[in-house]
């Protein structure tokens, strides 16, 4: 199969997202912050890859970080709550990875994040 030099910034972009995700979640962050400043994709699709995986781990900040942490400080019952909480953080968590597989798949295949 031949290399394409066309889809390699979209490769790493939606590789940090996952990388932001699973491994290091503050330093991938700033590192598609840093591309966004400092990278000129040279076309559109990147700059799309890019504006998704910058989108997608910002959302996933706020839902997996601060919304967790308002309901189990504003709960009543704190035993519930942390449970209800974990379970919230495992689902969605999950389903942020999902996504961010599949439009890696779909950079790697030159086509668009769908979300």
């Amino acid at each position: 199969m031949k290399s394409n030099q066309h889809n390699k910034p979209a490769i790493i972009y939606q590789s940090l997202y996952l990388s932001n995700l699973l491994l290091v979640p503050g330093v991938s962050f700033l590192m598609i912050v840093y591309y966004f400043y400092q990278a000129k994709p040279h076309s559109n699709y990147n700059r799309i890859h890019l504006i998704r995986s910058i989108q997608l781990s910002a959302l996933a900040g706020l839902i997996l970080a601060i919304a967790p942490i308002f309901y189990v400080f504003y709960s009543n019952e704190f035993g519930s709550s942390v449970m209800v909480t974990i379970f919230y953080f495992v689902t969605l968590h999950a389903c942020f990875v999902l996504i961010g597989m599949l439009n890696l798949a779909r950079a790697m295949s030159n086509k668009l994040p769908l979300f």
